[in-house]
């Protein structure tokens, strides 16, 4: 990576200081820049542009064209062009951070009591994103869904489903107050009536079945598919529960208090300490979550990535808190927060909540609007930003529709290389990429040459939407490339260069894609 090698260059110029580097923004002139100078300046009580500019005379390398120090305190590098476009067609850049270290990553993990709804469509599209990621980058990555299949919200189900069954039965339907409203709940009470289930317990088994099967079926029509799926009531069979409890209790990290059993989470950093066994014997989420964890290591993951709803945000500190005090590190759990989705139809937001029965699921989503723009659109905001899906620009097939404007960069590469083949033009390797020249064409290689560097920020910072915007970015330097310059011309030498130039964009824009399970068609 072109930006690795630049850090390489300046940490050997400059030993023992801390090296970042970014990207010049538009309009402004270099391709890298660094705050190297605001650093040092502090060090030599200096100004932080001179710095700059005595800095800068230090650094030379053949790949920088040029370094110029930019106020108040910035240091700009070129690259050389005849260099990138060297390594655009002779090096083959790999990415390898993980360096095969076997990694989890748990999402969507929604309870069996209902339908997969957008909400939960969006921590899929992330974490199945991820997961990929996280491969291509070196991780030995493996994608798991614990289902929660303990606990009251599943006794709240089966009572839910049994008072479906007193209406459909023409009873009176008197479903609790905290238990779950929705119609979808009609076709389970239907199948229990079928199978002449009556007992709570296999009425509740049957139910929590039901939704399982459902789940993976909308999951995979939605393209993502787990390695493993983990049931709570198979880890509480472990003795795991029952280990973590007596060693909190151990190391004295709990307390009594009104009969309940609290773990001493503000030793962790926590707000307040957590209640993880209550004053009638239940076992809160707390202790059954942490035990669940302690599997996942012991089934050798030393890094684990969890991605959760803004719901669970307090929930962060307890569980890394039992981590550490089982005697693990506290980056050994990294917790991707998810913020919620906001569906949007002529302007107005669409109302959704899972109890009383207006949810907005991902299959009725997916009979509306195809799957490549239904993922596309939930990776288009940074993970902590809520995200507005705006169905009437999903349905939208035209180039306001971004997801459209990068599928038609790419359908059009190959009609363009489809052209070229027709008039007797063929991929070939031996061909003179100096004459590649025009600003908007090494812009555009300098575009694709960012892709690895897009993989390893999203390494580095869990952050997927950067392949969209990525992706945005570069349809938008191939289309502004295309409307300025013929690809195929009398000029053989500038034709074989362009063809392979546009080549290497059709694939990184089919790589990106597949990353977030988009297809790359080569016709629309």
């Amino acid at each position: 990576m072109i930006r690795q090698r630049l850090k390489e260059i300046l940490q050997h110029a400059f030993p023992g200081e801390e090296i970042v580097i970014d990207y010049v923004p538009k309009g402004k002139k270099g391709d890298y820049f660094t705050n190297l100078a605001f650093r040092m300046a502090a060090q030599r009580k200096k100004d932080p542009y001179t710095v700059a500019q005595d800095l800068a005379k230090s650094i030379q390398d053949v790949m920088v064209s040029s370094v110029t120090a930019e106020k108040p305190g910035f240091i700009n590098l070129s690259i050389d062009r005849e260099y990138l476009l060297n390594v655009l067609f002779k090096e083959r850049t790999m990415v390898n951070i993980g360096q095969g270290q076997p990694l989890l990553i748990e999402y969507v993990s929604v309870n069996p009591t209902g339908p997969i709804s957008i909400v939960n469509a969006r921590a899929a599209a992330v974490g199945d994103t991820l997961v990929k990621i996280m491969k291509q980058v070196g991780f030995a990555s493996s994608a798991e869904y614990y289902i929660n299949d303990a606990g009251k919200q599943t006794q709240l189900l089966a009572e839910s489903v049994r008072q479906r069954m007193n209406q459909l039965r023409g009873k009176e339907a008197k479903i609790p107050e905290h238990g779950y409203h929705g119609e979808y709940l009609l076709d389970v009470a239907r199948g229990t009536i079928d199978r002449n289930l009556e007992d709570m317990n296999v009425i509740e088994n049957f139910a929590v079945g039901y939704f399982i099967s459902h789940q993976k079926e909308t999951l995979e029509r939605f393209g993502v598919v787990f390695d493993n799926w983990v049931r709570e009531s198979d880890i509480r069979q472990t003795g795991l529960i029952d280990h973590v409890l007596a060693t909190l209790k151990k190391k004295k990290l709990t307390y009594k208090e009104e009969g309940a059993l609290f773990f001493k989470t503000t030793d962790f950093g926590d707000d307040r300490d957590r209640v993880i066994v209550t004053s009638d014997g239940r076992h809160t989420y707390l202790l059954p979550d942490i035990a669940y964890h302690l599997h996942k290591i012991k089934r050798d993951y030393p890094r684990l990535i969890n991605i959760w709803g803004p719901d669970h945000y307090g929930h962060i500190k307890g569980l890394i808190g039992g981590i550490r005090a089982l005697g693990y590190p506290e980056e050994t759990l990294q917790v991707l927060i998810v913020q919620e989705v906001k569906l949007k139809k002529a302007g107005e937001y669409i109302t959704m909540s899972k109890r009383a029965g207006t949810v907005a699921t991902l299959d009725n989503l997916l009979d509306q609007v195809p799957k490549d723009v239904v993922r596309f659109f939930l990776l288009m905001r940074s993970c902590s930003q809520h995200l507005d899906f705006d169905l009437d620009l999903a349905l939208r097939e035209s180039e306001d529709n971004p997801v459209y404007y990068v599928q038609y960069a790419h359908a059009r590469i190959k009609s363009i290389v489809q052209f070229a083949r027709e008039k007797g033009w063929r991929a070939e390797t031996d061909f003179d990429y100096r004459c590649i020249k025009e600003d908007e064409e090494i812009a555009l290689a300098k575009t694709v040459l960012r892709f690895p560097e897009m993989m390893e920020d999203v390494t580095r910072n869990l952050e997927p939407s950067y392949v969209t915007y990525y992706l945005l970015d570069l349809a938008h330097a191939f289309h502004y490339f295309y409307q300025k310059h013929r690809v195929v011309s009398d000029d053989k030498e500038l034709t074989r260069a362009r063809l392979a130039l546009i080549g290497k964009v059709a694939e990184t824009i089919q790589s990106g894609l597949e990353l977030i399970g988009v297809s790359a068609p080569e016709k629309m």
